[in-house]
């Protein structure tokens, strides 16, 4: 006679991540900009690194924008707007192409840094004043 029945058993398994938090710590600061009688493009690299060409002249140093990622040490995908507008006097506008450190983040427990370039063209007409704008930016588990 044959068997008609048989038992097994089976294995289960999870990993529980750390809740992820992203704050950010510094915002993206092109400096003090004098422009010229052409054209000039201004960069701030993610690490850190101020250029200025053309004729115009970068008072002080630039800054990337940083964030702090707090959570469990495993990749984070990140989603970023790809440019920004910064509004200033008068209704003026300046277009920043964003500059992060890459597609892909860790956050630790203790806490990780991502930065944050970005890189813009500044006109002779550039009216002076200060301007501003905002950008999305997501950290998510992979």
């Amino acid at each position: 006679m044959g068997q008609t029945a048989n038992a097994a058993s089976g294995g289960a398994a999870v990993t529980i991540l750390r809740s992820l938090s992203a704050t950010q710590e510094e915002s993206l600061d092109f400096g003090r900009i004098l422009p010229a009688a052409q054209d000039g493009i201004v960069t701030v690299r993610p690490d850190g690194g101020t250029d200025c060409s053309g004729a115009m002249l970068c008072l002080g140093k630039g800054k990337p924008a940083l964030f702090r990622l707090t959570g469990s040490d495993s990749p984070l995908l990140v989603s970023i707007d790809p440019a920004v507008a910064m509004m200033g006097p008068d209704a003026a506008s300046l277009m920043v192409t964003l500059l992060p450190s890459g597609s892909v983040a860790t956050a630790s427990p203790a806490g990780a840094s991502y930065a944050v370039g970005g890189q813009m063209v500044v006109t002779a007409g550039t009216p002076p004043g200060s301007y501003a704008g905002q950008y999305n930016i997501s950290f998510e588990y992979q």
